[in-house]
């Protein structure tokens, strides 16, 4: 049999998580999971830390100097805000399986949704389930009956696959629905973080379950000697509570000499335009802004005790390759502060994963099959992005080109 690829991505696994399975439930599913596998400790997100763009960058190995995906930006000639929704300018993994005259399918991966997958086409499907609000029970239920050979329902068409695809790509959302403590399914929105945490584990745990059992699926479908597992993430999820700094820094700039505006309320006298995502902001520039200028922005930031750690352009694009239309400045603030549009209520919680704190960017990985040992520990410091394509490479022969250029969804 050729070798087979199945990537699963749990959209807002942190490691953090990771961390309290094995401290609650030391003999629970993930426990025996990672025994079979390889286990990253030190597997990293990017910035920013969205889902979006990080879920475009794992799929094609590539940043958003290539994706063109880091969320949002500010047109300052247009003076409006563009969001890059599902933009993804670089060749994914699904393309490239494809270029290779391999078959793929996606179970609601939507950053694969007509690029390349396509309802209706077998070796390329693109699988949602019927549920209008479905879930990683119903979604690892469909891959369960591709696995077994069980009918498959895609668009108006209903395949069995007698061989599982070459490349198979799975998404599932429920942790990062609990994560930014929303009300989800049974769960209600909760006024402490300890209890979303006890909900986050819960889950957890049955998902945790199910992919033992796509393992048991397989076994019984035949050998799987040939087939790697890629169970991953897109980013962690951090809590943050209280008063937005927004204002505050907003105010710290124009006091320092530096007019600083809101989008949509920009003036002619304006030199710097502040656009929050969730936790963390970015600080786009006038084109003629002078460097006495930034160096005021960069005083500002220094001193200024909510700022855990701000990032300059030059930076970013170095060891981040982040999209040269991004942000002059990066500001990412302590854990459970923010620069959210509003504050948030003192009866409750808000989180999200815009964040440089670990919570947001140390994240879960594991490798499963493919001749990878068992019970195995990579501790190098890796980046999420790298996994796919080196895994590609090493088990197929292919190779990524960020370069080629994917199917354009903004």
């Amino acid at each position: 049999m050729d070798n087979k690829l199945l990537y699963i991505n749990i959209d807002g696994f942190s490691y953090s998580y990771l961390e309290q399975l094995q401290r609650h439930f030391p003999d629970g599913p993930f426990s025996k999971l990672i025994e079979k596998g390889l286990l990253f400790t030190n597997l990293h997100s990017g910035i920013v830390s969205i889902t979006n763009p990080m879920q475009s960058a794992i799929l094609c190995g590539a940043w958003s100097n290539q994706t063109h995906n880091f969320y949002q930006h500010y047109d300052w000639e247009n003076d409006c805000v563009v969001k890059h929704r599902r933009t993804c300018d670089a060749e994914n993994i699904a393309q490239l399986f494809l270029r290779e005259g391999k078959t793929v399918a996606s179970i609601h991966q939507f950053m694969l949704e007509d690029n390349p997958c396509v309802e209706g086409e077998k070796d390329r499907a693109y699988i949602k389930c019927p549920q209008e609000k479905s879930n990683a029970f119903h979604r690892l239920a469909v891959l369960k009956d591709m696995i077994l050979r069980k009918p498959v329902v895609s668009g108006d068409q209903t395949f069995i696959y007698d061989e599982f695809p070459d490349f198979v790509a799975v998404y599932v959302d429920d942790i990062d629905s609990l994560g930014h403590n929303n009300a989800y399914e049974k769960y209600p929105k909760r006024a402490e973080f300890e209890h979303r945490q006890q909900d986050i584990l819960e889950r957890l745990n049955q998902i945790g379950e199910e992919l033992l059992d796509v393992l048991r699926c397989g076994e019984e479908a035949g050998p799987q000697d040939c087939l790697t597992i890629l169970i991953t993430t897109d980013h962690g999820m951090t809590p943050f509570f209280g008063e937005s700094y927004l204002s505050d820094i907003i105010q710290r700039l124009n006091q320092a000499g530096v007019a600083t505006s809101l989008p949509g309320e920009r003036t002619e006298d304006t030199r710097v335009v502040a656009l929050s995502y969730t936790i963390e902001l970015s600080l786009y520039c006038a084109p003629n802004i002078t460097a006495a200028e930034k160096e005021i922005i960069e005083k500002v930031c220094g001193e200024t005790s909510y700022i855990d750690r701000y990032f300059g352009r030059a930076e970013m694009q170095r060891d981040y390759g982040f999209d040269p239309r991004g942000p002059e400045f990066l500001l990412s603030p302590k854990y459970g502060m923010h620069f959210y549009h509003r504050d948030i209520a003192e009866d409750t919680f808000a989180a999200s994963h815009d964040s440089f704190h670990k919570t947001s960017q140390h994240i879960f990985g594991v490798i499963l099959g493919g001749g990878v040992p068992q019970n195995a520990v990579c501790e190098r410091e890796t980046a999420v992005i790298d996994l796919l394509p080196e895994i590609v490479k090493e088990q197929f022969g292919f190779v990524l080109n960020p370069k080629r250029q994917g199917n354009k969804q903004r």
